[in-house]
C-alpha cells in the first residue's frame, strides 16, 4: 500500500511539473533536490564550434545601409540538441533587438523548447543590455548557445 501511495505521489508530481512548464512557470521552485541555475556562465574567449572540433564558422557580420544602427551576428554555436546563432541589432551603443538565425531543432521537442525559450531570452538580452542573461528553465543548453552566441556579437559590435 506505502508503494502505491509512493507511486501515484510521484506520477501526481510529474503531472504537475508537466502542466507548469508548458504554461510557463518555474515548477523546479520551491522543490527540495532540484536546482535552477539562474546565474549566467562565465563568458567563453572563444566559440565552443570551431570547423576543427566539426562546428562551422561563424557567419559573417552585415551591417546596415544606416548609419547609427548595425547588425551583428554571433557564432554559430554548437549544442547536444542542435546550433544556437543569434544576430544583434545596435543603434549607437544600445541593443535594439536581438534575433534568432538558428536555434535547436534536433527534434520537436527541442524545436518546443526554443520557441518556448526565444522571446524569454531576446527579453533578457534587451533588458540587461548585454549577454548577461538567465538561463530560461528547461531550456539550459538553448539559453548557454544563445548567450555564447550573443556574447561573439557583442564583441564584434565593441571592436
Amino acid at each position: 500500500m506505502r508503494s502505491r501511495t509512493a507511486l501515484l505521489g510521484t506520477l501526481l508530481a510529474a503531472a504537475a511539473l508537466t502542466i507548469s512548464w508548458r504554461e510557463g512557470a518555474n515548477p523546479s521552485v520551491g522543490m527540495p533536490g532540484v536546482h535552477v541555475i539562474t546565474a549566467p556562465a562565465p563568458r567563453p574567449s572563444h566559440s565552443s564550434s570551431s570547423p576543427a572540433a566539426g562546428g562551422s564558422s561563424p557567419r559573417p557580420s552585415s551591417r546596415s545601409t544606416t548609419s547609427a544602427t548595425h547588425r551583428y551576428t554571433g557564432a554559430l554555436v554548437g549544442t547536444p540538441y542542435g546550433d544556437v546563432q543569434v544576430q544583434v541589432v545596435t543603434s549607437g551603443s544600445r541593443i535594439t533587438d536581438v534575433r534568432a538565425v538558428h536555434l535547436t531543432d534536433a527534434n520537436q521537442h527541442s524545436r518546443d523548447i526554443s520557441a518556448f525559450a526565444a522571446p524569454r531570452l531576446k527579453q533578457e538580452a534587451l533588458s540587461s543590455q548585454s549577454a548577461n542573461i538567465d538561463t530560461v528553465s528547461g531550456a539550459t543548453y538553448t539559453s548557454e548557445g544563445y548567450r555564447q552566441s550573443l556574447q561573439a556579437a557583442l564583441d564584434q559590435a565593441h571592436a
